[in-house]
């Protein structure tokens, strides 16, 4: 078993307009950061690609997931602010990635919530026609300040639910290509398209995901051996909050 917990949701039929605006029955599941970042990861090992690829991330639930998920190969392989929690830094930090090292795999993984801060450099991407992967995992919200509110504070919920541009529509604007995927059944394959059919083009990958926290975690001021290792009934020190 995999020792950290990944999230997954039964199947769903739903109905689904086809091309000619007629009405079939699709099986679609939906899916958590856990569930994309760990499928990405055995994507890149399947291919014999992981010594090839840096990552970069912003901060947020995403940002953790990569570090527990991603199977490392090489040193200072991930570029991130790490406890810093510098939002808005994956794309910047992807793009220097790539330019210092062009024949590799740059490879951003980011937020909704920390992408919204920076996403006018696709600019810049577009514009040095910067190769870099980018993915999207959006769940419409701060989702690691969202857990510590419900946590710490009551569920006294501030600032953490974001509306969203269409980032499909946004990596058109700069003649970026774009990759969309919502549901499980399309996920593979839309993840080998992200990353291995245009090398010489940037693309970003617009993945929906459900509200999910990140488990292990470790509370402000706890030991490494009190880890919160499930998203169930716990009680906390509301001293403790994280500033």
């Amino acid at each position: 078993e995999y020792p950290v917990p990944v999230p997954e949701y039964r199947p769903e039929t739903v109905k689904v307009a086809g091309a000619d605006g007629s009405e079939h029955e699709e099986t679609r599941t939906k899916m958590s950061a856990q569930y994309v970042v760990k499928k990405m990861n055995e994507v890149i090992l399947a291919a014999g690609r992981m010594d090839d690829c840096f990552f970069s991330t912003g901060v947020g639930i995403h940002q953790m997931v990569a570090a527990q998920h991603i199977t490392w190969t090489q040193p200072r392989q991930m570029l991130s602010s790490g406890s810093l929690g510098t939002m808005g830094v994956c794309l910047g930090y992807t793009i220097g990635s790539k330019l210092a090292n062009p024949q590799a795999i740059c490879i951003g993984i980011d937020g909704d919530g920390s992408f919204n801060m920076t996403f006018t450099e696709l600019k810049t991407v577009a514009e040095q026609g910067i190769p870099i992967k980018m993915i999207i995992l959006d769940n419409e919200s701060q989702m690691m300040v969202e857990y510590w509110q419900r946590l710490f504070h009551g569920e006294r919920y501030l600032a953490v639910r974001n509306t969203n541009p269409d980032y499909v529509a946004l990596a058109g604007a700069f003649n970026i290509k774009s990759v969309y995927c919502d549901h499980a059944e399309d996920l593979e394959a839309k993840l080998r398209e992200f990353l291995f059919e245009d090398p010489d083009q940037p693309v970003l990958f617009h993945c929906r995901i459900e509200r999910t926290p990140c488990m292990p975690m470790v509370a402000p001021g706890k030991a490494l051996d009190d880890m919160i290792h499930r998203d169930e009934a716990f009680d906390v020190d509301p001293s403790a909050a994280p500033s």
